[in-house]
Order: structure tokens, then sequence, then C-alpha cells
């Protein structure tokens, strides 16, 4: 396979110039200069710097005809974030004590490390949201990466991962190798520079509960604390609320219940009380279950709906 580097990394300084790839990758415009001209070939440490300068595609940048486009920046999305989901302990997200220890809570932060100034994440999760709280307060008022790590390591095995972003989504990889999971966050990216102030994530990890199963749910991440109760969390975290139309099933049972109690003919005459009330126990089980079967959640999109809704809760937050 024919190695493209040197010709990709020549369009980029004709965008850029080398001096200006040397400044973002750390390395010197000599370097860059040798990379280009094959005298030569570039280390490893180079080409992660420029896959974190220009958010490149290094398997595309060393074997393709690549389109240099625009840099890429994570400034606007650097901060603190708290993050409010649902505990995922048990079978299929059922839940018998109403909303109690059903929301979990959890604190992230996005920002830059090292001499190259790589953008990474960090988060740690709670059961306990006056924990998530402090956290999120400690870590809104340190002053410096060295301060933001210490308050992390008070809490234990954080999980760590990276940030990249399309046009219309924000990925956050994460991961916490202590305890051998991971999990993958994806929301809306709004078409904006301001800065970023937080949404409704789609997650895909690991459950917590007895069986460590694939689970998918939605998440809010929000700078602001949300000064709200749980209870409109939890409602603000459903897939949805489903609507059915009944008419039809009601019908179907008033008229069973008509021939079995209302009317005189021979199928009344012929049964007992009790294989009555078995006949119509069958026709409630049979609609219940169509309309069961026929609402159930298959997949679930984060629409401009549940965006909107929590959007105005992040607004009304608190800042700590």
């Amino acid at each position: 396979m024919k190695s493209m580097f040197q010709e990709n990394l020549k369009k980029l300084a004709e965008k850029y110039t080398q001096k200006y790839i040397a400044q973002k990758t750390g390395f010197s415009q000599s370097s860059v200069n040798n990379y280009i001209s094959k005298a030569s070939e570039p280390s490893i440490q180079f080409l992660v710097a420029l896959k974190n300068a220009f958010g490149i595609d290094v398997n595309e940048f060393l074997f393709s005809d690549y389109g240099v486009g625009e840099e890429v920046s994570y400034d606007r999305f650097l901060g603190n974030y708290i993050m409010y989901y649902y505990n995922n302990d048990s079978y299929k997200g059922e839940v018998h004590s109403n909303l109690k220890n059903t929301l979990n809570y959890g604190v992230l932060s996005i920002y830059k490390e090292g001499i190259l100034g790589q953008v990474v994440t960090r988060a740690a999760v709670f059961e306990d949201r006056s924990k998530a709280t402090k956290l999120l307060e400690k870590c809104n008022h340190v002053s410096s990466t060295e301060e933001l790590l210490e308050a992390y390591k008070d809490q234990g095995y954080p999980y760590v991962g990276k940030i990249s972003t399309n046009d219309q989504s924000i990925f956050l990889e994460m991961k916490n190798i202590e305890k051998k999971d991971q999990g993958y966050i994806i929301l809306n990216n709004p078409p904006s520079k301001s800065e970023y102030r937080g949404g409704v994530a789609a997650v895909s990890s690991i459950a917590r509960g007895r069986e460590h199963n694939p689970c998918i749910q939605f998440m809010i991440i929000s700078k602001k604390l949300l000064d709200v109760p749980d209870g409109e969390l939890y409602e603000s975290l459903k897939f949805d609320k489903y609507e059915v139309n009944m008419d039809d099933n009601i019908k179907d049972i008033i008229s069973l219940f008509k021939r079995l109690y209302v009317e005189k003919n021979d199928l009344a005459s012929d049964l007992t009380e009790a294989q009555k009330m078995a006949i119509v126990r069958n026709k409630i089980e049979y609609h219940l279950n169509e309309i069961l079967e026929a609402n159930v959640f298959r997949f679930a999109k984060v629409s401009n709906r549940e965006d909107d809704r929590v959007y105005r809760l992040i607004r009304e937050g608190l800042d700590v």
C-alpha cells in the first residue's frame, strides 16, 4: 500500500504553512520540512500531535488522498459538566421503588493537558447527588490541570477518554481500566461557535447490576446545576411518552360484555359465571398485549423535543 503521508502533509502546509503546523504540533519547522521532503519518516508522536491539532484520521492521512478540511477546535466544549442518568442496575429499566435510587449523577471535565494541549476527558460517577455537586463546584474553582486531576484523584478511579466531533454530533469515549468498564456518549452538536452549555446524550454503556450487559439510555449533561426535583429529571430522561388510541379495543370489550351479561342469548345462558369471567379476562389480556407490543420501544432518538425541554432547564440552572 502506497504511503500518501508526504503528499497529504504538503497539502496541509499549503493551507496553513509549515510554521503554523510546527506551532500547533509542538515540533520544529525543520522537522515538518523534513517530513514533507521525505528526508525523515514521521514519528508516532508527530502523528498523534497532528491528529489532535487538526482532527485528521491517521489511517486515511497515511494511505489515502486526504481532503484537507477546516481545523478542528474543541475550545468551546472545555469546562466541567454535571451528568444525570438512570441507575441501570435493574433488568430492562424496571423500577419497583418509585424514584428512590433511580437516578445516578456524575461530573465530566473536558480540558487540555500536556505540552501539545491535547483535549481529553475525565469523569466520576455517583449515586449521591450532593457528592456530584461538591465535585463540580471543586472542579470549577481549580486554577490548573494538576489541581483538576487532584480533585478527581479523591474520587477513586475516574473514567478517562477523548472527544471528537463532526458537523452534527459530539462523541465522548470514556474508559475505566480498573473497573474494566467503558461507555460511549453522543450528543447533538448545535451549529454555534459560542460556549457549549450541555444537552441530551444517547449513551451506550455496560449495566452495573448483577449482570453486566450492554445498556442504552439518555443522559443530561449540563454546565449548570439543574435546580429541579429528581422527579422532573426522571421524566426528562424517559425515552418518550406513548399515546394509545383504544377506541376500537373498548368497543370490542363492551360488545363482548353486552353479549355475556346484558343480552339474552344462548351464549350467555350456557356459560357459568367463572367461564364468563375467563372469556372477559382473555379478551382484555389480548387487547392489552396487542397495545403493549405495538408501542414497545425498539429504539429512541434524541429529538428536538428532548433537546428543547432540557435546554430550558439548563438555561434556568444554577452556576457553581
